[in-house]
């Protein structure tokens, strides 16, 4: 463990695919970061906001402030967890909901006497409105997310394809990739594509009395019966969202390029030689067992 923990922002959809609420869990069970800020993005950002609150509070951490990013209400941007959610307001949570999203993002960047660690795990409207308005605070910032497809895609299915992250706001994309982030890295679906509990490994999460287990399972419950699965589950769905935490702070069980990326007008995350800028890029798992058994045991307080 690192003598200091990393500061770390979360920029997130949360309220959208389940991986997200799952990724929330893994950072507050990671005591190398230090969340300072959890940022919602995508569509219905006050939802998403409240969806973090509730989650943060009924996990036991309402220190962490919770902010309202920039709406996008023309993206197509589910929104699972509704019924979860019920009839809690701002108000409700114990501590901070932020209106200004963009403004306390940068306030935090600004507090901090050194770097800040921005994990992105969700479209990135957000993050390109912080580029634009803020370049000197992207300059003290390293850029972790969920995002892209290079060699693979789903299920390590060969082939890249345009990723959702990105295509939902391509020129977003395209303009965070170009602003002078001290480094950017990226576990796109060849990496984070593979990550999936079952057996033991699932049901030892699922029957966890840990609040923060706890809350991960009643909104995966939650998440299911928005598609109409009302049976028990007896594995995850893909968990993609918690690989961009687990690189925030190590680089262990992963495979790394460096490469040269541009994402271009389809919304594909390209190798450049040309024009791309350098990305630290988690090509594949070094041992993929090593880390589901590390996302298990931090979730269930064992590591």
């Amino acid at each position: 463990m690192r003598d200091k923990p990393i500061p770390v922002i979360l920029d997130t959809d949360i309220g959208n695919d389940i991986d997200d609420n799952w990724a929330l869990g893994l950072l507050l069970k990671t005591p190398e970061l230090a969340p300072k800020l959890v940022l919602s993005c995508t569509g219905d950002t006050e939802y998403r906001a409240l969806v973090a609150a509730k989650f943060l509070d009924r996990a036991g951490r309402p220190e962490i402030p919770v902010a309202v990013g920039v709406p996008a209400l023309e993206q197509p941007a589910p929104e699972t967890l509704r019924e979860w959610l019920g009839i809690y307001t701002a108000s409700d949570y114990p501590g901070e909901v932020r209106c200004d999203g963009l403004e306390e993002m940068a306030r935090t960047v600004a507090d901090e006497p050194g770097e800040t660690t921005v994990i992105g795990i969700g479209p990135l409207t957000n993050l390109a409105m912080f580029c634009r308005h803020y370049p000197g605070l992207v300059s003290k910032c390293r850029l972790v997310a969920m995002l892209g497809s290079v060699y693979r895609h789903h299920h390590g299915e060969p082939g890249a394809i345009a990723e959702y992250n990105v295509r939902i706001d391509i020129p977003a994309a395209q303009t965070v990739f170009a602003a002078p982030w001290r480094e950017i890295v990226i576990t796109p679906l060849d990496h984070c594509g593979l990550i999936q509990l079952d057996g033991e490994r699932y049901r030892s999460v699922k029957e966890s009395a840990d609040p923060v287990a706890a809350q991960i399972i009643s909104c995966y419950r939650a998440w299911r019966a928005s598609f109409g699965q009302t049976g028990e589950a007896t594995e995850t769905s893909t968990l993609y969202d918690t690989a961009a935490v687990h690189l925030a702070w190590t680089d262990a069980f992963t495979q790394f390029e460096t490469l040269p990326l541009v994402v271009d007008d389809p919304g594909f995350t390209r190798i450049s030689p040309r024009y791309g800028r350098p990305v630290k890029v988690a090509v594949g798992w070094s041992d993929l067992d090593g880390y589901l058994d590390l996302l298990v045991a931090r979730l269930l307080n064992r590591a």
